[in-house]
């Protein structure tokens, strides 16, 4: 392969990536609102069935995109090989891959993958666990607007 087709399918893999990380924020975003803005306290079942579900979708999550990762960080390690190639010496591009991999941002996508899924687990789990009834006010309450009208 060449350095134009290690590229290609390097950004490709970094837009499925993207999609994955997409995914993994509308999940979070749905599941706190979720848990912020439904009146009633869910069930233990519920919280039982929630956690389950939730920890199947956040490992899947994880492996997929630990998994790309790890094939991305391949493709670039084949990319910075062809470094001293006749065809990518005096490339900016090249220059730019051999920059990241010397300072070893290869692997710190790895770490963070893991690092905001674990953050994002406890968050969600506790969320999940201490759930409880919001209060509303009564309609004969002392502080309602629709007692002044």
């Amino acid at each position: 392969m060449d350095i134009y087709e290690l590229l290609d399918i390097t950004v490709s893999l970094n837009n499925r990536l993207d999609t994955h990380w997409t995914l993994f924020i509308t999940v979070h975003l749905a599941l706190i609102g979720g848990i912020i803005y439904v009146d009633r306290p869910l069930k233990r079942s519920e919280k039982i069935v929630a956690v389950i579900v939730y920890i199947g979708f956040a490992l899947i999550n994880a492996f997929m995109m630990t998994n790309l990762t790890n094939l991305i960080n391949a493709l670039n390690t084949d990319i910075v090989a062809l470094k001293d190639a006749a065809c990518c010496q005096k490339l900016a591009t090249m220059e730019y891959m051999v920059k990241l991999h010397e300072m070893g941002r290869f692997k710190t996508t790895i770490w963070s993958i893991g690092v905001i899924h674990f953050i994002m687990f406890i968050l969600v789990v506790a969320s999940i666990l201490n759930d409880k009834a919001r209060t509303v006010a009564s309609p004969h309450s002392p502080n309602n607007e629709h007692d002044n009208v």
